[in-house]
């Protein structure tokens, strides 16, 4: 019986793994990935960790892994400790609970997002339904037009038929951000950052997965896809004193990856496919999902650090009612509190 209830608790522990750690690769190869820099870092006491020569593709495996203790932390333990049989079965159980999580998510969003998208893009004709996916995707003008290429300009008829058609230069791949991902559904050519991952439908689908679908309600639904705005709450609004997923899963702030976790489940939401694909036509899944895995962790300079920062307070800001935000360091050591603590050990070096 206790043998069952272990197995139980893996099933359920993994459950963060595809929204939190990593959507695609197995458990086994961030460990392998982790394992094999450890080797480096024994066998060459002398080099840093820096040294090893790795590509893109290993180095977020080892992303992954880092992740992966941040919400698996008792893993280093039976990682170190294990045999090699016991942790093949806890992967394996792992696995299970880490695709069992997100084969409901995508069950889930099928229909959920049928009802935002009529309430954004009110009227929709023919209406979109939550039963069958096969009047979405390219079939469908508001489908169409919020997984195409954010380049493309989907208004034209001349575009809408070169891409139904799978033209060589209107091809819908995952080298282009789908234009779902922009604030108000519309691209700047002069700045391709300028409102990516601020769009009202990516909000309401990471609340719906990382809260509750409940407080989906808390996003203003506006029309156009503005920057989304919190309800106020009312004296008659009861507040929801079951966890939260995020809670469950221990995710205390908006993370890189579980936001290209919901942006792969709402695409996903928006296609004709009727199971789970690592590619659609010419889209790739799983290169979307590094692409934007990438966006966040391959940083060329200050100034995209602060770019990305700064989204990752906006969605924080967004992810955070109900809840604390975590406050970044900069604006910590503005504080009072900080800045008394200072002043109390400059004063201690200055007295005689």
């Amino acid at each position: 019986m206790a043998a069952y209830r272990q197995i139980d608790t893996y099933i359920h522990r993994g459950r963060a793994i595809r929204r939190l750690v990593v959507l695609y690769d197995n458990i086994e190869d961030i460990i392998s990935e982790y394992d094999r820099r450890e080797e480096f870092a024994t066998e060459n006491p002398h080099l840093d960790l820096s040294e090893l020569e790795t590509t893109r593709d290993q180095d977020r495996l080892y992303s992954s892994f880092q992740e992966f203790l941040i919400f698996l932390p008792w893993m280093k333990k039976i990682i170190l400790h294990c045999d090699v049989n016991e942790l093949e079965d806890i992967c394996k159980q792992l696995r299970k609970g880490a695709d069992g999580a997100r084969g409901d998510d995508t069950a889930n969003l099928k229909q959920d997002v049928v009802v935002w998208l009529t309430d954004l893009f009110h009227p929709i004709e023919p209406p979109l339904r939550s039963t069958t996916k096969d009047d979405r995707g390219l079939v469908h003008d508001i489908t169409g037009k919020l997984i195409c290429p954010a380049e493309y300009n989907w208004v034209l008829q001349s575009v809408k038929d070169k891409v139904r058609d799978r033209d060589p230069l209107y091809l819908i791949t995952a080298h282009s951000w789908p234009l779902f991902l922009y604030e108000n559904y519309v691209f700047d050519q002069t700045d391709a950052e300028q409102g990516l991952f601020r769009s009202t439908l990516l909000v309401k689908a990471f609340k719906f997965l990382f809260t509750s679908p409940s407080s989906v309600r808390d996003i203003e639904e506006n029309g156009n896809g503005q920057i989304p705005t919190r309800r106020r709450g009312s004296s008659t609004h009861k507040t929801a004193t079951k966890k939260h997923v995020a809670s469950i899963l221990g995710l205390k702030s908006v993370t890189p990856r579980s936001i290209a976790y919901t942006a792969v489940q709402v695409r996903f939401a928006l296609s004709s496919a009727g199971s789970w694909c690592n590619v659609d036509g010419d889209f790739d899944y799983i290169q979307f999902y590094n692409m934007i895995v990438d966006f966040f962790e391959v940083i060329p300079g200050n100034a995209a650090k602060k770019r990305v920062d700064d989204l990752l307070l906006w969605w924080n800001w967004v992810f955070g009612k109900n809840r604390p935000i975590i406050l970044p360091a900069a604006v910590i050591n503005k504080s009072s509190v900080a800045r008394l603590a200072a002043q109390r050990a400059e004063k201690e070096v200055q007295s005689p």
